[in-house]
């Protein structure tokens, strides 16, 4: 019945289609919203057990090409941020990141920490 409801009408295919495009789109606005929220908590979660660990690097997921390696602290402006090792485009969109080209951050020479503000 349905089929043959859709063949006979091309504008209720037409609206059927709309609506799943239309769905579609809403369930990729939903993901990257959800990317946005469980991602600080994955750090946060990583930088925790790279400190239960020793200081042995934990990614905050399977796939993430960087991790938390220190935290930044300005308490007169009320900011704390984890630093990620890695300055490409895929660490600061979580945070700022540790130029790998500059020094080992606690080591003698100037370690570079770089970002962006959205």
């Amino acid at each position: 019945m349905f089929r043959a409801a859709v063949t006979r009408n091309p504008r209720r295919w037409l609206a059927l289609l709309l609506l799943l495009l239309g769905l579609q789109q809403l369930a990729g606005a939903a993901l990257i919203k959800a990317k946005a929220w469980l991602a600080p908590v994955l750090i946060q979660t990583a930088w925790a057990q790279t400190l239960a660990r020793g200081g042995e690097p934990v990614k905050p997921w399977s796939w993430a090409d960087t991790w938390p390696v220190a935290r930044l602290q300005a308490p007169a402006q009320g900011v704390e941020l984890l630093v990620l090792a890695g300055d490409s485009g895929n660490a600061l969109a979580f945070g700022p990141g540790h130029a790998t080209a500059s020094a080992t951050l606690g080591a003698a020479g100037l370690a570079v920490i770089g970002g962006h503000r959205d």
